[in-house]
C-alpha cells in the first residue's frame, strides 16, 4: 500500500522540532502536525516555558517582592516574544517539512494500517477547517509526556493551572502547590517561588527526584527549603475541593493543605494511540536516535551507525544538575565491582562518577553551574570508550588523581587478600 510520508510526527514536544529537521536532511518525506487549532505559538513545550521563567528571572533579579507581583504581566509577555519566534514554521517549511496545523486523530479504514484524520485550521481564517486523512510508513508522537499522577478525586473540576497556562495569566496568584516529581515540577517551583509566589511542592517520593542520585537531589532539595520552598514528600495526593474565594483545597494523606491555585506542569493527554510498531514516542534526546535508526535507514541493509551512551537527564534549577547513566545506588544494587569518585567544590558543586576497576565510565551526576558541560563532556569520553585514568579535561575535579588512589588501594588490599587466602589454603 502507498503512503503519503515516510514520517508524520504529531505535537510540538521539546524535541518535535529536531526529529523533523533531522528526518527531512536524511531525504525522507516529513510532514508535523502541530497540533493546536490556530498559528497561535505561544502554548510552548515544556523546555520553552522553563526558558522564558529563566528569562524573566534573570531580568527581575534585583526587583522588590511588590514590583516582582505588579510587573509580572508586562514582562512576561516580553519574554514570550523573545522566545517565541514568529517565523519557526516558516523556516521548517522551507527545509522540505509539510507543516499542518490543526488536530489529528488515528482511524483504521484499512484493516491492517492506521491511517489520520487531520482537522486543519486556516492561517488566515481561524474559524475556516478543513479535513483530509494522511497515511506514512511511520508515525511518532512528539508531545510532552504527561505529569505522572495517581487519580486524583476532584482534579478535572478544579481549574487547575499547567506550565502553560501559568503564562497568560493577568496575574500571579499568592499562593501555588505544584504537583509532581520530575525536574519540570522542580523548576517550576522554584521560578514560582522567585516571583514572590509562595510555592508549595507536592512530591511522591523521598528524596525528591527519585531518577538522580540521591545526596544530588537531596542537596537540590536542602536548596529548595532553603529558599522557602515548601516541600511535602512521599505525599499521595487523593483528592481537590474548591473553597471560598474560589481556594482550593489538597487532600493529602492525613492532612490537607489550602492555596489560590493547583499546577500540574504538563496536563494529562486525553486522546487514544494504538499500540503498533510503527508508532513510536519521542520524549527525549535519546528517542531521535531511536527512531532515525529504526525507520528512516535509506537503505533495508545499510544500518547507521547506533550510539550506546545512555541519554542524559538534566535539571533546570539554579544551579542545575545533570546526570548520565547509572548512579552510586543502582551500581549497587546491580552488584557492579564499582569505584565513586566524588568531587565538592565551591566553584564546580558537587559532582559523583561512577566506574568499574578498569576505568570504564558507567555514570555521573552533577549538581552546580558547570553541570551540563562537564556532563556533555563525560557522554562523549563514555561515546569514545575513553577511560577515566585517560581523560585529560575536567582537571578541576581530580578525577585521575582520584582513581588513580583508589586504584593503588583496591590492588594493594585484593593482593593481600590472595596472599591470605592461599596460606589458609596451604596451611603455612
Amino acid at each position: 500500500m502507498a503512503v503519503d510520508y515516510d514520517l508524520v510526527a504529531i505535537g510540538m514536544g521539546a524535541y518535535a522540532l529536531k526529529l523533523v529537521c533531522l528526518a527531512v536532511q536524511s531525504g525522507a518525506r516529513v510532514a508535523w502536525i502541530c497540533d493546536r487549532h490556530s498559528y497561535d505559538l505561544t502554548d510552548l513545550n515544556i523546555v520553552q516555558i522553563l526558558d522564558v521563567l529563566q528569562l524573566l528571572k534573570s531580568r527581575m533579579f534585583a526587583y522588590s517582592t511588590a514590583e516582582k507581583l505588579s510587573l509580572f504581566p508586562q514582562q512576561i509577555k516580553l519574554a514570550l516574544k523573545d522566545v517565541c519566534p514568529d517565523d519557526l514554521l516558516d523556516m521548517v517549511q522551507t527545509i522540505g517539512v509539510d507543516v499542518i496545523i490543526g488536530t489529528c486523530k488515528f482511524d483504521r479504514k484499512s484493516p491492517n494500517f492506521y491511517g489520520l484524520e487531520v482537522t486543519e485550521s486556516d492561517a488566515f481564517a481561524t474559524d475556516r477547517i478543513s479535513q483530509r486523512r494522511l497515511t506514512s510508513r511511520t508515525y511518532v508522537i512528539a508531545d510532552d509526556l504527561p505529569t505522572p499522577l495517581s487519580k486524583i478525586f476532584g482534579l478535572a473540576d478544579s481549574d487547575y493551572l499547567t506550565a502553560s497556562k501559568l503564562l497568560h495569566l493577568e496575574n500571579l496568584p499568592n499562593s501555588i502547590a505544584v504537583l509532581g516529581n520530575d525536574v519540570y515540577a522542580c523548576a517550576i517551583a522554584q521560578n514560582l517561588n522567585f516571583l514572590s509566589v509562595k510555592t508549595y511542592l507536592l512530591a511522591d517520593y523521598s528524596p525528591i527526584l527519585p531518577s538522580i542520585d540521591v545526596a544530588i537531589a537531596r542537596t537540590l532539595q536542602a536548596q529548595l527549603e532553603a529558599e522557602g520552598i515548601e516541600i511535602y514528600t512521599n505525599a499521595r495526593v487523593t483528592a481537590v475541593s474548591k473553597i471560598q474565594f474560589d481556594r482550593s483545597r489538597i487532600w493529602l494523606d492525613n492532612t490537607t493543605l489550602e492555596c489560590d491555585r493547583l499546577l500540574v506542569p504538563i496536563a494529562p493527554r486525553t486522546w487514544h494511540v494504538p499500540h503498533e510498531s510503527y508508532i513510536y514516542q519521542c520524549h527525549r534526546e535519546q528517542d531521535i536516535a531511536q527512531i532515525l535508526y529504526q525507520c528512516l535507514r535509506t537503505h533495508p541493509w545499510h544500518l547507521p551507525t547506533r550510539s550506546e551512551v545512555p541519554a542524559a537527564i538534566h535539571v533546570p534549577s539554579i544551579p542545575p544538575i545533570s546526570q548520565i547513566g547509572i548512579t552510586e545506588s543502582v551500581a549497587k544494587n546491580l552488584g557492579h565491582s564499582t569505584y565513586v569518585l566524588e568531587s565538592a567544590d565551591e566553584n564546580m558543586g558537587m559532582c559523583k562518577i561512577i566506574c568499574d576497576r578498569q576505568g570504564k565510565i558507567l555514570g555521573a551526576s552533577m549538581y552546580g553551574e558547570r553541570a551540563k558541560l562537564v556532563i556533555e563532556a563525560i557522554a562523549m569520553a563514555m561515546q569514545g570508550k575513553i577511560k577515566i585514568q585517560n581523560i585529560e579535561v575536567l582537571q578541576e575535579l581530580h578525577l585521575t588523581e582520584q582513581w588513580s588512589k583508589l586504584h593503588r588501594h583496591h590492588s594493594k588490599q585484593e593482593k593481600l587478600s590472595n596472599w591470605f587466602t592461599f596460606r589458609r589454603d596451604w596451611n603455612f
